[in-house]
């Protein structure tokens, strides 16, 4: 009986550190929300609005129009690693430009969160 307690210990420690590097996407930290947002509104709000939701005068001069990220076809294809790319390399053919040489990854993965869990609600 020890033994097969032993094993599923085993097994449970195995597939918690396997899942680690997951654990960011699903649990974002407080801090790292802080930074995002904080990043989101010196960056970002000018374009995409305080609420994410793209309703700025920017809007009315871009084509095409900055991201709405509460729209709900937004919610279902913008994925995390879509979202880091483009903010990182900036999308061609819109005015979405790339990030890369002004924040650092963990800054990018920052404001992704915060878009994600605040302004998408995802």
């Amino acid at each position: 009986m020890a033994d097969c307690r032993g094993k599923i210990l085993s097994v449970a420690l195995f597939l918690i550190f396997i899942s680690g590097p997951l654990l960011p996407k699903a649990f974002a930290n407080p801090a790292d929300l802080e930074i995002g947002r904080d990043i989101f509104y010196k960056h970002c709000k000018a374009c995409h609005g305080d609420k994410g939701d793209g309703k700025t005068f920017a809007a009315n001069v871009l084509n095409p129009p900055p991201k709405n990220f509460t729209a709900e076809k937004s919610k279902k294809e913008l994925s995390e690693e879509r979202m880091i790319h483009s903010i990182t390399k900036g999308r061609k053919g819109t005015a979405m430009m790339p990030w890369e040489s002004n924040l650092t990854k963990k800054e990018i993965r920052s404001v992704v969160s915060y878009i994600r869990k605040k302004l998408m609600q995802l």
